[in-house]
């Protein structure tokens, strides 16, 4: 999949001469909306653009506009109107006057994005080629319109064993997935990972699983791929592979009621057992790893957010201390681990801070506008004065 990589600098552009601009949003990155939404007004997102795509992938298309103009009450009113086109000309579907904006603008100079998200998935029975799109963006107060012409290419989903591997290769792929997303290397990365070393360390096990099962959640058009590969790999991948089946609900129940012997077997143990829920209470510094991982595949808030109301945890500071003369009950235990979590929370979250702007994006704007406690707001305040 091509993907271009571009930052809306003009997002913080004043107009000295107003008049209607617009940027068409094509991506396949589901968490688009997060990296816009749930970043500070001040800061540029970068959003992923792509013209390639597969059949049964999910793409968004919306609009962005600035430069539009208010009334004499200071209200915006833009909409934009969409048409994709077959590789033989027909229409393929269309839609008009989707709100882009319509009312008032918190800060006039701030680009906006339409909250009208379309997802378009091209089936089994659609032509592959290019599909053209054209979008129209209308100021119906200044009566300016912007027309951008783009198109999106459908292509055959290529063979994952074409995909040449190693261990450098996949440690590069997997620890900055979210800013280079390559889905259709994501199951002969998986089969790499079920042979190689890592593979023997099960404290690895949890965090390494997590990024690859988001990435297979939100790809699910990667299932023949993933159906194509158990038939040919060895026992121990086709067990890795059935975990990751079950666990991503990619799986069929005719694909279930098809394994036999020590694959049912495994498929009935795997069934019944439950994934740390790291969404859930943090009772284990591994759920945190869980965290960081989902957030590595797909670069959302929503980790990031749980990750801060962990910081609650600072309660517990002094825990681990006391546990050396306390009776050591699993009461006494689970509070010391406890302070451990908040330890690790810290040390971490100040680490991606300064690794990622996007976590450090995403803790400024919930600082501001999220809900939290006093506690969570003086802690998250705390670690970023210290960036």
């Amino acid at each position: 999949m091509k993907k271009i990589l571009f930052l809306i600098f003009t997002m913080i552009t004043s107009f000295s001469i107003f008049a209607i601009e617009g940027i068409l949003v094509k991506t396949t990155d589901y968490s688009f909306q997060d990296k816009w939404f749930k970043t500070i007004s001040s800061s540029a997102p970068k959003l992923l653009q792509c013209d390639t795509v597969y059949k049964n992938q999910t793409i968004f298309l919306t609009a962005i506009a600035g430069g539009f103009v208010f009334d004499k009450n200071d209200m915006a009113d833009v909409d934009y109107s969409i048409k994709v086109f077959n590789p033989d000309g027909s229409v393929y579907f269309s839609q008009n006057k989707l709100e882009v904006i319509k009312g008032t603008v918190g800060n006039k100079n701030n680009w906006q994005m339409s909250r009208n998200i379309l997802q378009a998935n091209f089936a089994g029975d659609d032509s592959f080629g290019n599909y053209k799109i054209e979008i129209q963006i209308s100021d119906n107060i200044s009566q300016e319109v912007k027309k951008i012409n783009s198109e999106i290419i459908l292509v055959e989903l290529p063979n994952y064993k074409k995909i040449k591997i190693d261990q450098e290769k996949f440690n590069s792929w997997i620890d900055r997935y979210f800013e280079h997303p390559l889905p259709i290397t994501a199951v002969h990365n998986y089969i790499f990972y079920s042979k190689s070393p890592l593979a023997e360390d099960d404290s690895k096990f949890f965090p390494i699983f997590s990024i690859f099962l988001e990435i297979f959640k939100n790809n699910k058009y990667l299932y023949p791929q993933v159906l194509e590969a158990f038939k040919k790999e060895d026992e121990k991948t086709r067990t890795y592979l059935i975990y990751l089946i079950h666990y991503s609900q990619m799986g069929t129940t005719e694909f279930f009621s098809q394994l036999k012997g020590a694959e049912k077997l495994i498929y009935s143990e795997i069934k019944d057992s439950k994934l740390p829920d790291f969404y859930g209470e943090i009772t284990d510094p591994s759920q945190l790893d869980m965290l960081w991982s989902t957030f590595t595949a797909g670069g959302g808030y929503q980790p990031i957010l749980k990750l801060i109301k962990t910081l609650e945890y600072t309660k517990f500071q002094g825990k681990l201390d006391q546990f050396k003369t306390s009776k050591q009950s699993e009461e006494d235990r689970q509070l010391a681990i406890n302070n451990a979590i908040y330890d690790s929370l810290t040390w971490s979250f100040s680490s991606n801070c300064q690794q990622h702007v996007l976590v450090k994006s995403y803790a400024k704007w919930a600082l501001q506008f999220e809900d939290f406690s006093e506690v969570q707001k003086n802690e998250l305040k705390i670690l970023l004065d210290k960036l």
